[in-house]
Order: structure tokens, then sequence, then C-alpha cells
């Protein structure tokens, strides 16, 4: 289905209905099917996303490189999103500083409507380019920093307010969106574009499933492995794990047991000597036990 032109015809438009809008022919039925039949039809769709995002591996390696390079300069990572994209975004950076001892400004995560919109949708915050400007602005974007705009149609004013402020910056902007049919500006278009078709929802139009899902799959990438590349994972273990809580102190003395060899009371105690720091536990004298 061909749609208009934008009024605005210097931002993005869809050429046609993106595909998260069209009707998906297996659900048709969808308010007549079992539970059972439907949970099966839901998990089956989820399936597929994995292999969609699969092929969008190089693009992922480009941004991943990016927010890299970004944090050994000192620069930070802006999520950038509306709805369930901005709090997904939200939900990712919030995870960074107990789980890589992140500086709270390292990622930082931007939503249509504020903290208010996290728990409630804000009608029209959306759709407002200007306001996505004006906290780029805020942010004193520079070259140095990484912003990462989600809209699952890819065509969110608010979200393109602020990448088109963010490249005029300097800094490397992304999309991320699910709609192969977006017509971009050669102008504004971003570094890099992750448009992977997900293909029609179960529930048409409801974002928050397969497209929701792909989101949390990117942004989990993005950040984790920016961080394996800058050093705050040895192996498979999270050196920079802050133990803020029981279970992470216990996490910690595990870690100190799995790369040192030290027994349990050992580990903690190195811990506890070191200001539950991982890495100075780690560099107690001791010697990891040959199997």
């Amino acid at each position: 289905m061909a749609m208009p032109k934008p009024s605005e015809p210097n931002l993005p438009y869809s050429a046609r209905l993106p595909r998260t809008e069209e009707r998906n022919p297996s659900s048709m039925r969808l308010e007549k099917m079992p539970v059972g039949k439907a949970i099966e039809l839901v998990l089956r769709e989820e399936a597929t996303v994995s292999g969609k995002l699969l092929k969008e591996k190089a693009n992922i390696e480009q941004v991943v490189n990016a927010i890299a390079r970004a944090f050994r300069s000192g620069g930070r990572l802006f999520y950038i999103g509306a709805g369930t994209s901005g709090r997904l975004g939200v939900l990712d950076a919030s995870e960074c500083p107990p789980t890589f001892r992140a500086e709270p400004n390292m990622v930082q995560a931007i939503i249509a409507g504020g903290d208010a919109a996290l728990k409630r949708s804000i009608e029209g915050a959306e759709d407002d380019s200007r306001a996505g400007e004006k906290v780029i602005r805020s942010k004193d974007v520079t070259r140095k920093d990484v912003v990462v705009g989600v809209a699952a149609s890819g065509t969110t004013r608010f979200v393109w307010g602020g990448l088109i402020e963010a490249k005029r910056r300097g800094g490397f902007t992304v999309l991320v969106c699910f709609n192969p049919y977006l017509e971009i500006p050669r102008k504004i278009r971003p570094a890099v574009v992750i448009s992977a078709d997900m293909g029609p929802e179960v529930l048409t139009g409801s974002t928050r499933l397969k497209a929701g899902t792909a989101t949390k799959l990117l942004l989990n990438m993005f950040t984790t492995l920016a961080m394996v590349r800058i050093g705050k994972v040895k192996e498979n273990l999270m050196v920079d794990l802050k133990p803020s809580n029981a279970k992470l102190r216990d996490r910690a003395v595990r870690i100190v047991q799995q790369l040192t060899g030290k027994d349990y009371v050992a580990a903690k105690i190195a811990l506890e000597n070191n200001g539950w720091v991982i890495r100075k536990a780690v560099s107690s004298p001791s010697r990891r036990r040959e199997s």
C-alpha cells in the first residue's frame, strides 16, 4: 500500500505501509484460536527474530565498534526513542552502571515525554521533532558521542529531531528501525541504518512484540559487546561488576574464585580488602589453581 508524502519534506517517510502495520496471515483468526495454539504462533513468530537480525551483522558490528571508540575517547552513548522503543533504551542504559561499573552518564536514554512516559503514554510527544532536537542540544552532544535513534516505523519525528541535531554536531548517528520501505534524504541519513524486516506482527501494529524483541537484542549487543571491547569483561566474566546487593556480592566472590582459584572465604576477604572492586581483588597475590 502506497503512503502519502510527508507534510515535512525534509524528514524521512515510508514509501509503503511499514511491514509492522501489515496484517499477519498466520494470525487472521487470532481471537478464535485456542490459547495453546496462540502461544505456539507467538513463539514461532518470535523465533524468527534472531535470524533476521543476523542479516544485519555488518551494520551491528559497525555500531559496536563506534560505541567502543566513543567510550575509549571519553564519549557517551545516547538512545533516543518513544513508547516501547524509548522504554527499552531506558532499560538498557539503567543496567550498565551495575553490570559494568559504568559512570551514569556513559550510557543515557532519552524518551519522548520524559520520565512520565515510562509508566504511561504521553500523547503527541513522539510527534515533536523540536523537542528531540532540544534535548540533544541540552546534552551537549559532540563528535565524541554516539546517538542511536530507535523507532520501529523509522518515521518518529521526536527521534529524527534528535538524530538530525546530533549529526549536525558531528556525533556518530545510528537509526534502528524495522521498515525496509523507509526513504531517508541523503542530507540527514545517519552513519548506520539498521532496518531489519521483521514482517507483520501477530497483533497488527503492536511493535512491542517482534520489533520490541529485536530492539532488546540489538541494544543488548551494542552495550555488552562495546563493554567487552574496552576491557570490562575477562573471559566471559563481569570483572567490573558493581556488587551493590547480596546477590551481586555473591556473584563477585564467585568471579574472583573462578579467575584466581581461591576458595570462597579467601575470595571474599580479597574483595573486602579491596573495596569490593573485582579487578583489584583478582590482582591480589594468588595463583589460579591448576586443573
